[in-house]
């Protein structure tokens, strides 16, 4: 009986680490910023670029983003899906 206690324990203590595990390094991942263009846009609302950078478009280019490079290198460093069309400019709007 004691045994069957023991063995009992150890599986739920096995099964609990292994659920930390899971949960820890996910939740750990958030930022803010830099983990999508709706968050990105909260705090530059024209995007963020490099600082010779320009708006590949087909229309009125966005001209407005914020120049930085080390921010935007910092932000498509945490998500390459940031700059999609790969101009440059990373969750550019007008």
């Amino acid at each position: 009986m004691h045994a069957t206690k023991t063995l009992i324990s150890i599986a739920v203590s096995t099964m609990a680490a292994a659920t930390l595990t899971l949960v820890g390094p996910a939740s750990a991942h958030t930022t803010g910023y830099h983990d999508n263009c709706t968050n990105l846009n909260k705090k530059w609302p024209h995007g963020v670029g490099l600082a010779k950078a320009k708006d590949r478009t087909s229309g009125k280019p966005v001209t407005n983003f914020y120049r930085n490079t080390k921010a935007y290198r910092a932000a498509e460093g945490h998500n390459g899906t940031l700059d999609a069309d790969n101009d440059g400019i990373a969750c550019e709007k007008r």
